[in-house]
Order: structure tokens, then C-alpha cells, then sequence
């Protein structure tokens, strides 16, 4: 059964992937990049690839007949495989992204959307009122290409629309996880995802694998290693660029400040972030 961790893009799921890899995947939780190949991005060019011509990866209609087909093949083998997706929980011509027969579990981080219009900027190196398009964009489809190999493409939505299409899932049990409070409250935080994966596999809490986790997934290492090696995900800056110090307080045009607070206020009110 497929575990998955979700989230809008920027917002923390490569760090907690990083850290689900280094605490799942070694025998000890020391982090190496190597390790981010256990939990592939789905879809997952190399599985789809075998049910669709890969000249159609940027045809989302296309892309959509296959997810759960594709899901139903992974699940074959029986055991429990994590996915990162940045995706809503989309229905395309009544294709849905996925369904209880293929999901275990799924973890949701949240971002505030202010910090993520400041992370997108860099991202894709445009201006704060672009990324505010992008963000408030029901029909926000990416279509990546890494390395000039074409990906498939996904449908992302809106902010509002892929949180709520996320937390409004009653068939399966979740975990939902500020961002925030893995900046304020690391060890606590990382702790919780650990016990609700003890909850419905057989993942065993242990202290020291999840402070070594937490220690080699610090944002200075992986800035470092980046620094160092590159780290390709298709954007035009640097990935791993403020951290904690991408903060909207001092960064953000104070006009889409208060054009993304009314654009979301009831989802940043239910998330105490207004």
C-alpha cells in the first residue's frame, strides 16, 4: 500500500522526505542524497512509462487514465511504498488521483502562502505578483522537464484548493503538518509522524535513528551538499535558499500581503496563520 506525503509545491516535502528516507532506509538515520531515490515523486516517469507513451507525459488527460492503474501495479508487490506528490486530489474525466484501495496513509504538510509566493519567486525567478497568480490559480498544471528528459505533468490548483482537497479525505487516515511547527517544534513534530506511521505499519519509534534524522536533514546540510553538488529539480535558483529566514513579515510586498489574506481567509484562519 502506498504511503503518501503531500503538500503544495514549497513547502517542506522534500525535507521531510529526506528525513522519512534517512529514518526508514538506514540502519542507523544518517542522511545521504542517495537515499531521496527511496521515495520517488509520482507519477513516477519509469512505472507510468510501461501503460503510456512518454511523448504524452505533458498530456494531463492522458497522464490522469493511468494513476490508478499505475497505483494497482505498485501495490502488486505488497508492500508499503512511500511517494512524494506535490498533486491536488483531483478527479480528470473521472479519474481520480487516487483511492482507499491503494492508499494506506498520507501525510499533508501545509505551508503559510505567504512564505510560499516568497519560495516560488526564487524558485522559478519571477516577481511576488506572479507567484500570487500561480498560487491563487484553480488550473495550475506543471509540466517538468529535468535534465531534458519530459515529466509527467501534474495538476497542482490553487493553495486553498489542494489543502482542502487533501484534508477532506475521510476514508483513510491522515496526519496534517504545519510547516511552521517543523521549524518551531523539529524533534516534537518529526516525533508525531513517526508514531502515526507506528499507528498503521510496522515502523518502530526509535529516539536515536530520529534525532540522527532530524541532525543530517538540517537545512545547513542540505544547503551545503547543494552548494557543493547541485541539486536539480528544474528551478532557476538555488532550491535550498532561506529557510527559517524566508520570512513574508520582512520579504513580502505588503499589497499581496493583504490580497493573499483575503484571497484565503478562511483556510489561514482554520490554520491559525491569520
Amino acid at each position: 500500500m502506498i504511503v503518501w506525503i503531500t503538500s503544495y509545491p514549497k513547502s517542506g516535502n522534500t525535507w521531510v522526505r529526506a528525513f522519512l528516507s534517512a529514518y526508514l532506509y538506514t540502519s542507523d538515520g544518517k542522511f545521504n542524497f542517495n537515499l531521496l531515490d527511496k521515495i520517488k515523486e509520482f507519477p513516477e516517469h519509469n512505472i507510468i512509462n510501461k501503460f503510456m507513451n512518454k511523448n504524452d507525459f505533458h498530456n494531463l488527460k492522458e497522464v490522469s487514465k493511468h494513476w490508478i492503474r499505475v497505483q494497482e501495479f505498485i501495490n502488486l508487490n505488497n508492500k508499503l511504498t512511500f511517494f512524494k506528490t506535490h498533486s491536488s486530489l483531483c478527479d480528470i474525466n473521472g479519474n481520480m488521483f487516487t483511492d482507499s484501495n491503494n492508499t494506506l496513509v498520507f501525510i499533508h504538510i501545509v505551508r503559510d502562502p505567504r512564505n510560499v509566493i516568497l519560495s516560488t519567486s526564487n524558485h522559478f525567478g519571477i516577481t511576488q505578483e506572479d507567484s500570487f497568480k500561480i498560487i491563487t490559480n484553480k488550473n495550475y498544471i506543471i509540466y517538468p522537464e529535468i535534465n531534458n528528459q519530459i515529466l509527467p505533468a501534474t495538476l497542482i490548483s490553487s493553495w486553498d484548493n489542494h489543502y482542502s482537497s487533501w484534508k477532506g479525505v475521510k476514508s483513510v487516515s491522515k496526519i496534517i503538518i504545519k510547516y511552521e511547527d517543523l521549524i518551531k517544534n523539529t524533534k516534537e513534530t518529526f516525533g508525531e509522524i513517526i508514531n502515526f506511521l507506528s499507528r498503521h505499519a510496522k515502523i518502530k519509534y526509535n529516539k536515536e535513528k530520529l534525532i540522527n534524522s532530524i541532525d543530517t536533514t538540517q537545512f545547513d546540510n542540505l544547503k551545503k551538499h547543494e552548494d557543493k553538488y547541485g541539486f536539480n529539480m528544474g528551478q532557476k535558483n538555488k532550491f535550498f535558499h532561506l529557510g527559517k529566514q524566508n520570512d513574508w513579515k520582512k520579504l513580502l510586498d505588503p499589497k499581496i500581503d493583504s490580497k493573499i489574506n483575503k484571497q484565503f481567509k478562511f483556510e489561514m484562519s482554520e490554520l491559525g496563520y491569520i
